[in-house]
């Protein structure tokens, strides 16, 4: 017996994965997305100190500091410790060092990083402008790849689909990332949007796959009712699950092994690509599918009435 994906179960797909949209759009509206200073402006330290402090104490006593402003601190590999503060002068930095060592004693600075506002706004507006265009150039490129389906999907359906599907994976990555930021003092720096892009590329590939085969499918069988292509699209997805799902574990089981044996400052990186593929793989399967069928069930009952 051919298991059925689809049918009665389209909307239970589709609920799981509002369900699963809902606690990140809550952490996005209570908590928001903490801005590294890439996109904020700021200094970055990473120090390690000869005494080692713990991470509550050089916190407090930073802040306390009058020339750090939204102070952050974090761990790092080899008991040192990442500083982030708001933008400050010269003479402002050199202020701050002498009161560590003071405070603390004999330090390394290991690294120091600084971005001015100006330059944080333009790597923001860069950003969102990538994103958009890259999910316009999806909808172009699926739309001329499909354009030999003329009955009885539009090209053009295969392609908006395929948006809203990466808009859902975008969501759901973006509010695990503001949970996990809340308890884990990550930031959205440069790699986050790194990783966001690699997200989209993961998601349209798993959709394409199951898409391209019901373009096929579509050509050997024309079909003239929504019971009809429902039947054509779950028998695609039970011929791609396999490719679909084996070529996601792969980097699945590839990132998972980064994120538990990798350092600190890649393992907010490694986290949201883990989430964001394996949202990827679902949605290909569980949203995109259902709903291009729903809506061309509702063409269809539009054509009959």
């Amino acid at each position: 017996m051919t298991y059925r994906f689809l049918g009665r179960k389209k909307i239970l797909w589709l609920a799981i994965s509002v369900a699963i949209m809902i606690p990140g759009i809550i952490a996005l509206s209570v908590w928001k997305l903490p801005l590294g200073i890439d996109f904020r402006g700021g200094a970055q330290f990473e120090l390690k100190f000869d005494k080692t402090p713990t991470q509550e104490a050089l916190k407090q006593k930073i802040t306390s500091y009058p020339e750090a402003r939204g102070v952050t601190v974090t761990t790092a590999e080899g008991e040192s410790f990442i500083v982030r503060v708001l933008p400050i002068s010269e003479g402002e930095y050199k202020e701050i060092s002498k009161k560590l060592e003071t405070d603390f004693g004999t330090y390394t600075e290991k690294q120091f990083q600084s971005v001015g506002p100006s330059v944080s706004k333009d790597l923001t507006r860069k950003a969102i402008t990538a994103v958009v265009i890259a999910t316009l150039l999806i909808i172009l490129y699926l739309t001329y790849s499909f354009r030999g389906v003329s009955h009885p999907v539009s090209s053009w359906r295969f392609g908006l689909v395929a948006a809203v599907a990466l808009l859902h994976d975008l969501l759901i990555s973006i509010g695990v990332f503001a949970i996990l930021a809340h308890y884990f003092n990550y930031e959205v720096d440069s790699s986050f949007i790194t990783a966001m892009l690699t997200i989209m590329g993961f998601s349209v590939h798993d959709t394409i796959v199951v898409f391209d085969r019901i373009r096929e499918n579509l050509t050997k069988n024309r079909v003239g009712a929504a019971a009809e292509f429902e039947q054509v699209a779950d028998n695609s997805l039970g011929e791609t699950l396999n490719r679909s799902i084996a070529t996601s574990l792969t980097v699945i089981f590839t990132l998972s092994a980064l994120a538990i044996l990798g350092g600190e400052s890649i393992r907010g990186f490694v986290v949201t690509l883990l989430v964001g593929i394996f949202i990827g793989t679902y949605s290909s399967i569980f949203t995109a599918t259902p709903l291009l069928v729903l809506w061309q069930q509702r063409v269809f009952n539009k054509q009959r009435s």
